[in-house]
């Protein structure tokens, strides 16, 4: 209890530093994202045997997911508005692909994310305390290159995984966070959620984040509630193309994305 009782302290003295310091402002709201990343992450662990019981390992991502939105919304006030939530729902099994910008992509995974959908990580994670004995629980995907091993042959493998559990993979393609001074952006793609989806012969799915700086932005310190807005684009299909076309798919999903990241972001706001 005396963890709590520290905590609640911290948070009350940040709360009235924060009337007068966007620092204090913002690292109160970083403690309040944190906690819900433990609650989530606790209830996850949790559900997880109940959930592994009745075959729907895969969902534990999705129970996770929707912990985390729930407490979001309630403390830092952040909601997320999908449009075109229903083709996710459709596709079936799936690679889907998403912009990535901040932390705050896992307030929009918390809402976006399907059920029976998993995440595709390093081998190396799954010995990580605590994230890889979750991960593990969750059924998430474990690749793990070797030194003989093409890209190409690592993804088909875990194509075999993907179809013999019929499930979806989320996929961020930049890599990396994306920060552009000069508006939104989208980092180059890398061609791993392509050769999965090509080796599954399953379609591309593009999820677009609006650009959210004027929800949170690291540098300046700002940190605000508001509404994520998110757009779900048409299935791509790979049916019928060589693998050696990929290249070509893969940028032209990203100036479809591009294309709408700029139609659904606000204009920016000087903080």
């Amino acid at each position: 209890m005396h963890w709590l009782l520290w905590t609640l302290l911290l948070d009350g003295c940040l709360a009235v530093a924060a009337l007068f310091s966007r620092k204090a402002h913002y690292y109160r709201r970083l403690i309040h994202f944190t906690v819900c990343v433990v609650i989530a992450s606790v209830t996850g662990i949790v559900s997880s045997p109940v959930l592994w019981a009745v075959g729907r390992r895969a969902s534990c991502n999705w129970v996770v997911a929707r912990t985390f939105y729930f407490l979001t919304h309630l403390l830092l006030g952040i909601r997320v508005e999908i449009e075109g939530e229903e083709i996710m729902e459709q596709a079936g099994p799936c690679v889907l692909v998403g912009n990535h910008q901040s932390v705050l992509d896992l307030v929009m995974l918390g809402r976006v994310f399907p059920m029976q959908t998993v995440i595709l990580a390093k081998k190396s994670l799954s010995y990580y305390p605590l994230l890889g004995w979750f991960m593990r629980l969750a059924d998430d995907i474990f690749i793990s290159r070797g030194s003989r091993q093409s890209a190409s042959d690592m993804f088909k493998q875990a194509s075999r995984v993907l179809l013999s559990k019929r499930i979806s993979v989320w996929f961020f393609p930049e890599g990396t966070r994306g920060r552009f001074d000069d508006g939104p952006g989208l980092l180059p793609f890398k061609q791993g959620a392509f050769l999965l989806a090509y080796h599954a012969k399953v379609p591309i799915v593009p999820v677009v984040v609006m650009d959210i700086h004027n929800i949170y932005d690291k540098r300046s310190f700002w940190s605000a509630p508001g509404t994520m807005r998110v757009k779900v684009l048409a299935p791509i299909s790979v049916d019928g193309m060589r693998e050696d076309e990929l290249k070509g798919l893969m940028e032209d999903t990203r100036a479809r994305m591009l294309e709408e990241l700029h139609k659904i972001s606000p204009a920016r706001e000087r903080h």
